[in-house]
């Protein structure tokens, strides 16, 4: 019966190791996500914009 329960509790270490690291792949995926839209608004917001250049001759 004590097999049962160390099995059990090996069982249960293994699966927080592996929510542990669902969850950080999921914060990484989350960080290059934002990683990525900020570049994407600064690259729109980039050549959206209009520079005017006075060159007077």
């Amino acid at each position: 019966m004590s097999s049962l329960g160390a099995i059990s509790s090996y069982a249960l270490s293994v699966q927080q190791m592996q929510m542990s690291l669902i969850k950080t792949n999921i914060e990484m995926q989350q960080q290059v996500t934002e990683m990525l839209m900020e570049t994407s608004e600064q690259l729109a917001a980039t050549a959206s914009s209009n520079h005017l250049l006075d060159i007077t001759v």
